[in-house]
């Protein structure tokens, strides 16, 4: 979990962080917005995510997960179905719809056993189901 607080960094400390974890940002942007982007990277939920209307609430199933973490990628997890857009750090227990969870399985990647060539399909996103959530 990161330490950085973007909301309380001066506009100069934003623009250092931002250029360090790589974002690009036209030297005018609205301190709001580069705040949003530099959380956005850090996998902090924004509000365009996290205020909208709860859409698990309309009969369907839910699900905690955990999307497992990974030494080389350690960026969180964007999912979108049907404009809804989903962020996931990874290791970290979470309740999503479970249109989710199928978007998260069909997500795969082929990787290639060095010695046989053999082709196999790999979760890109590893997960687990750790329960089903009553609605």
């Amino acid at each position: 979990m990161s330490e950085i607080n973007a909301s309380q960094m001066s506009r100069e400390t934003l623009k250092e962080t931002a250029a360090d974890l790589g974002i690009e940002f036209a030297d005018n942007i609205p301190t709001d917005k580069l705040v949003e982007r530099v959380k956005a990277h850090l996998g902090e939920p924004t509000p365009e995510i996290t205020d909208g209307p709860d859409l698990t609430q309309r009969g369907q199933t839910r699900f905690e997960i955990t999307v497992a973490t990974d030494s080389v990628d350690k960026q969180p997890v964007y999912v979108s179905v049907n404009g809804h857009n989903y962020v996931i750090r990874r290791g970290e227990k979470v309740i999503v719809p479970g249109y989710v969870v199928e978007a998260l399985s069909h997500a795969v990647k082929y990787v290639y056993d060095s010695t046989t060539m053999e082709r196999q399909e790999v979760l890109s996103y590893p997960f687990q189901i750790i329960r089903e959530v009553a609605a």
